[in-house]
């Protein structure tokens, strides 16, 4: 990990506890070394943030290229490894880099749902998990957050920030056992599904914590 990376991600750490007194779990389920996507659902601007603080490794972003374009922004997401993606179409060149950093055996963190998500649920999984894991050849570690978009209530502990991470899967043990492994939108789209019911299966666990907390 990078000097400055680390510096940055102990900082933040340190701020979120204190802000949100953050519920972080599973984060030793991340391979300390290669190529790995952590793929999260997406309900808030701080949900980049938040699981890279959580994360002990260092990890790039995909992020949308306008935000490049804004006076220190631009400076500072590129020095935390993001990596423009044109929104809207079939952006191959920032794919391409993307797959070339997994292949290097850097993390990933990648939203199967496509974007954030306003309403705060689960929605149908988009391929592009699944495209990125079957080309660079890496597993698959599902992430949910919970809470990161009820800010107002971080400092009551009203809306108390969850970042729980699953077991790393492969993406075949995601395709499920006998599928056809062809290479296409059916087998990227099933690994993508699959791991949104990872995702799913965690949220579940936190909902059951929130219940219990609450009662």
């Amino acid at each position: 990990m990078r000097p400055y990376y680390s510096a940055a991600r102990f900082f933040a750490s340190g701020a979120f506890r204190v802000l949100t007194g953050w519920d972080v779990r599973g984060r030793d389920r991340l391979p300390e070394t290669g190529g790995v996507i952590v793929a999260s659902n997406h309900i808030s601007f701080w949900d980049p943030p938040l699981i890279g603080a959580a994360t002990p490794r260092e990890m790039y972003y995909l992020t949308r290229d306008d935000l490049f374009d804004i006076p220190g922004v631009g400076w500072l997401i590129r020095s935390m490894n993001a990596i423009p993606i044109r929104r809207g179409v079939a952006d191959l060149a920032g794919l391409a880099q993307a797959t070339d950093r997994l292949r290097e055996g850097a993390a990933l963190l990648m939203f199967p749902e496509g974007g954030r998500m306003q309403d705060g649920g689960l929605h149908p999984a988009r391929p592009g998990v699944g495209m990125m894991a079957v080309h660079a050849d890496v597993p698959v570690v599902p992430c949910c957050i919970r809470g990161s978009d009820h800010r107002r209530g971080w400092w009551t502990r009203d809306g108390r920030v969850r970042v729980w991470f699953g077991p790393a899967r492969t993406w075949q043990e995601l395709a499920g056992a006998g599928s056809d492994l062809t290479p296409g939108r059916a087998l990227y789209q099933r690994v993508s599904e699959a791991a949104m019911r990872e995702i799913s299966i965690l949220r579940t666990g936190q909902q059951t914590e929130a219940s219990r907390g609450a009662a």
